[in-house]
């Protein structure tokens, strides 16, 4: 048994990086927070790092309420997608591959860290400060916009994320489906909330948040869904020549309308790196100590 890995995650979970995050980042006492990013370096296993999350937050009286899913958002990272702990915000751990640390954070000025950051998290009074400081023109929906709006819910790309997000999450594990529109994306929201309702598909919570396009910030909604048990994002951009469409070029990937994070990519991370599985024995050492945390409110 190596048990510099069970010390090395060990202190991480003591850490003062990893509890700034749990205090700071999924909950704030001045608003709600939406969602959040953690990024660090590890040579643990993503698997193994997905027990130690399920230990970790079972242990301070918040359990994972969901699955986590296998996610590699940009070559090199391995990311676990959706960790929902209850009475906290959802959010995203993205790791590199660094054969000296077991985990710890991703330095701030690492090529793979956000925008300088390797803690980010969003919420209502940033949201609010993005649409304004935007200044967009939104356009006002009538009788027209609603029925185009529906027409839209009912067209092809509806259909083909339906196929992605569910027929097909074993391939693509994380979808985002995307849109150019002139209206506020509250009301994206609420008609994309009625079509899901349609399909049978139950919503657990859907919150606004933004993504890294290239270096810029987008607007997304978030959908956390019961039945399935999916999560997908609509990305909005705003353009005021229509009332919502496809969006007509490829953003992150080369495919208009969607970009799909796919299983291949973060295999490859796997497959690139000497990624270490942690034993049952060192993962009870993990528990263990987990059971001894204090409980957070």
């Amino acid at each position: 048994m190596a048990q510099k890995h069970v010390d090395g995650i060990i202190e991480f979970l003591k850490s003062d990086f990893w509890n700034n995050f749990i205090d700071n980042h999924l909950q704030h006492p001045d608003e709600e927070v939406y969602h959040a990013h953690i990024y660090g370096d590890t040579n643990i296993h993503p698997e193994s790092l997905k027990k130690v999350m399920f230990a970790y937050f079972e242990g301070i009286g918040h359990p994972l309420t969901r699955r986590i899913d296998p996610v590699s958002p940009h070559p090199g990272q391995a990311g676990l997608h959706t960790i929902y702990p209850r009475g906290y915000a959802h959010f995203d751990m993205f790791n590199r591959y660094n054969p000296d640390v077991v985990l710890g954070p991703m330095p701030l000025d690492a090529p793979e860290a956000e925008h300088g950051q390797n803690q980010l998290s969003w919420g209502k009074k940033y949201q609010d400060w993005y649409i304004g400081e935007k200044n967009y023109k939104f356009l006002t929906v009538g009788p027209r916009e609603e029925e185009e709006i529906k027409q839209f819910f009912m067209g092809k790309q509806w259909k083909e994320m339906r196929e992605y997000v569910h027929e097909q999450s074993a391939i693509y594990p994380h979808v985002h489906m995307n849109v150019e529109i002139s209206f506020d994306p509250k009301v994206l929201e609420l008609f994309a909330r009625e079509a899901l309702q349609k399909m049978g598909w139950t919503v657990e919570r859907i919150v606004p948040c933004v993504y890294d396009v290239h270096g810029e910030y987008r607007g997304k909604l978030v959908f956390v869904l019961g039945n399935p048990e999916e999560v997908f994002d609509i990305a909005w951009l705003y353009n005021p020549d229509v009332v919502i469409c496809r969006a007509q070029e490829g953003w992150i990937y080369d495919l208009p309308g969607f970009d799909l994070f796919s299983k291949e990519n973060y295999n490859n991370v796997l497959e690139a790196a000497d990624f270490y599985t942690l034993t049952d024995d060192e993962m009870k050492q993990i528990c263990d100590f987990c059971k001894t945390l204090e409980k957070k409110a």
